[in-house]
Formats: C-alpha cells, sequence, structure tokens
C-alpha cells in the first residue's frame, strides 16, 4: 500500500482526502528524526517549512514519487534534484493568496500607525506623553511600491488602493501590461521603487536571483521616512543593513512576516530594533486558510497517486508534463 507521510499538524479534512491515496503517517511534531525514519517508507510527502528536503534525504526514500507543500514557496526543497529523480513538486499558490494579503495590508497599518510600540508605551503608563509624539502618519495619498505583482501583489494593491486610497507603482520584468489595473503604475526600472515609494512590499519567491537583492544598494535609495514591509522570504533581505539604517534614522520601519533565519537566533539585532514589527512566518496560518491549504496540498497527492494530473506541479518544464 502506498504510504504518504505528513510531517505537520493539518485539519482532519486534509487527512482524511489523503486517506483516499493510501496509508497515511502523520507526525504532526515535526520531529526531524522521525521524519528521516518515516520518509525511506514514503511514496508522498505532504511538507511544511520545517524540513530543508535535500538530495540525501530524497535518496533515504527509494519510493517517493510526490513531494506536496502546503504553501507558495519550495525554497525548502531543491527542486533540481527531485527532477533529477522524477520527484513531482507540487505546491498551492492559489490557496493562501487573500490571507497573506490581508496580513501584508495589517502589517503597514501597523508599522505606519506605530501601533505596537503606542500599546506597549500606554500599558507602561505613558499615556500622555506617547500621544503627543506624533509619530503615525496617514497613508490617504501615499505611494505603495510593490515589488513583484503576482497573486499577493495584486490583491495587496486592491486592498490598500480600496482601504487607504494610495497611489501604487510596481515593478515586476515577468507580467504584461494587460494584468494591470486602472491607476496602477509600472515602473521599467525596481530602483524607482524605492526611490519614490512611501511603503515598499515585497512579494518575490526566494531563489538564486532575488538572494540578498534587496541590499545596500537598493535599501539606501529609500525616503527617510519610508517603511519596508516583507511578506515573501527572508533571506531576500540584507537585515544587518536595513537595520544600519533604522539605527541612523535612515528609515522609518519595518514590518516583516519573513526572517532570513527561522526561528532567529539569540540576539538577532532586528528583533531588538523598535522601529520593527515581527510575526511569526504566520501571515498564511489563519484557520481558515490553513485548512484550505492543506486541503489542496493533499488533493495535489491524492490525484497523482490516483493517476490524475495535479493541478499545481512546480516542477513540470522540468518534467516536461
Amino acid at each position: 500500500m502506498k504510504k504518504i507521510l505528513v510531517n505537520e499538524k493539518v485539519s482532519p479534512d486534509a487527512l482524511d482526502i489523503l486517506k483516499q491515496g493510501g496509508e497515511v503517517m502523520y507526525m504532526p511534531s515535526g520531529d526531524h528524526d522521525e521524519f528521516k525514519k518515516l520518509v525511506k517508507e514514503a511514496t508522498a510527502v505532504m511538507l511544511d517549512t520545517t524540513i530543508k528536503f535535500t538530495p540525501e534525504l530524497m535518496d533515504m526514500a527509494p519510493n517517493l514519487k510526490v513531494i506536496s507543500r502546503t504553501g507558495t514557496g519550495v525554497d525548502n526543497v531543491d527542486v533540481a534534484a527531485a527532477t533529477e529523480r522524477g520527484i513531482l513538486v507540487l505546491h498551492t499558490p492559489d490557496a493562501n493568496t487573500v490571507t497573506v494579503a490581508e496580513h501584508t495590508v495589517a502589517l503597514i497599518g501597523a508599522v505606519t500607525k506605530h501601533l505596537v510600540f503606542l500599546d506597549a508605551e500606554t500599558r507602561q503608563g505613558k499615556f500622555k506623553t506617547a500621544r503627543r509624539l506624533y509619530l503615525p502618519i496617514d497613508l490617504d495619498g501615499k505611494t505603495l511600491g510593490i515589488i513583484g505583482y503576482g497573486r499577493i501583489g495584486k490583491q495587496v494593491a486592491k486592498k490598500c488602493i480600496g482601504a487607504f486610497n494610495m497611489k501604487v507603482i510596481v515593478y515586476d520584468p515577468y507580467i504584461d501590461d494587460s494584468v494591470l489595473t486602472p491607476g496602477i503604475v509600472r515602473c521599467s526600472d525596481e530602483k524607482t521603487i524605492f526611490k519614490e515609494a512611501d511603503v515598499v512590499s515585497l512579494h518575490v519567491p526566494h531563489n538564486d536571483t532575488t538572494s540578498g537583492h534587496v541590499n545596500e544598494a537598493l535599501l539606501s535609495l529609500m525616503k527617510p521616512t519610508a517603511y519596508l514591509i516583507n511578506t515573501a522570504r527572508g533571506r531576500i533581505v540584507d537585515e544587518a543593513y536595513l537595520v544600519k539604517m533604522l539605527e541612523e534614522d535612515r528609515l522609518a520601519g519595518a514590518a516583516f512576516d519573513v526572517l532570513a533565519n527561522e526561528p532567529p537566533v539569540d540576539g538577532e539585532v532586528f528583533l531588538q530594533n523598535p522601529k520593527t514589527i515581527i510575526s511569526p512566518h504566520s501571515a498564511a496560518l489563519t484557520n481558515e486558510c490553513t485548512v484550505r491549504v492543506a486541503c489542496e496540498a493533499a488533493a495535489g497527492i491524492v490525484d497523482y497517486l490516483q493517476g490524475r494530473m495535479p493541478k499545481s506541479i512546480f516542477n513540470r518544464k522540468g518534467l516536461n508534463l
């Protein structure tokens, strides 16, 4: 019987779907040693972000045919190695779009209104002094710059126009002008985004091209009154230089859902800066979205095991499907 390994806590609905494809080996603890033992028997793996799926792990699983990520990004899977071994890599690019966009907009509001700081000050008895610091800014009429105008970027633009009446400029060399909605301005040079935007929001995958790409050359272009938002991947940004800018008052603030080190290491400078807001890579982890993502990831596995073509195969071209 085909065996399906699940290395995270998922909804009963997703487990019920998986049972249609084979025996489910459910390990909600996410323990790495247990994973190594069970993966040897797996035909399919439903994977979160806590396991780095290396070629060595793949070679421990001679029956492995499909890896299904419960999320959009597949940067914790060696896709080239999987493709070389004929293993399908699935992901769920549609299931978390609205959820991550909502979280992004919430971070924009929270960091520009200094809500976390003002909450802490108020709780510490500094009501009178905190309210006269005049730290928050109006977002009405301000410019939002989006790097990566894909599914999530589009939703963030739509929501910020509707909620805050922001102007939106975008940079994405991979899109066609036809996907732009009226009022959104496309920039041919990403430097323009960093120079002109009051809020820059990142929505690109982590890969060899984007790793460390938002570095001193781009960050130093930002206005001292501007804010950086990252709900994409932590390693896209040079966090050390970003903190340096915050400390030198060359940037107003930053709000991240993702970090280069996850979980963060002791003494992480980014966490210690009062101008930052950080959530624990939880933008997609609402009750509704976790169920939706898990069910879609599970359905992809079952489709493959029952002889159907899964909807979202990340390495489709590499496998010539």
